[in-house]
């Protein structure tokens, strides 16, 4: 009887998280699923030269994991490691640069989380890099997809 009882309570509580997570907002990560709640990784440049993933990263083969140390209905914050390719002497021949980054998901709207800005420092500078999301549809309506767009560049 005791067993049964403990055991209902962890599926309800297991139940009620699962229920309070699908309500969270997403974030946009151009992987696959395009948006997910706490992604490990984001890619959020769309041409490859910028992923963030975690500490745990070894190259941006293998980034790591974000780890998200707010994450509610308003806002997600994360600490982890910004990938960052040098472009030297070309974006396809540039190498891959880690370095600390704090990420902020906020500005959620219908389920996303529609800004996100990335603190951090890079050569010696230092960087808040602002982005929001935009949908680009199809020529015939149907299908197309979410990037980001940097705040301060027309969308």
């Amino acid at each position: 009887m005791r067993r049964a009882l403990v055991l209902a309570l962890a599926f309800a509580l297991a139940t009620a998280l699962a229920a309070a997570a699908a309500r969270l907002p997403t974030v946009l990560t151009q992987l696959k699923p395009a948006f997910q709640t706490r992604p490990a990784v984001i890619s959020y440049t769309g041409d490859g030269t910028g992923l963030l993933g975690g500490l745990d990263g070894t190259s941006v083969s293998h980034p790591g994991h974000l780890r998200w140390t707010v994450y509610d209905a308003k806002e997600g914050v994360a600490h982890g490691l910004l990938w960052l390719d040098d472009c030297t002497p070309s974006c396809a021949a540039g190498r891959f640069h880690a370095v600390a980054v704090t990420v902020h998901a906020f500005l959620p709207k219908n389920g996303m989380f529609q800004r996100l800005t990335l603190t951090y420092a890079y050569q010696g500078k230092h960087y808040i890099d602002r982005r929001g999301i935009r949908h680009f549809g199809a020529a015939n309506g149907l299908g197309g997809s979410w990037q980001y767009y940097i705040i301060g560049s027309p969308p």
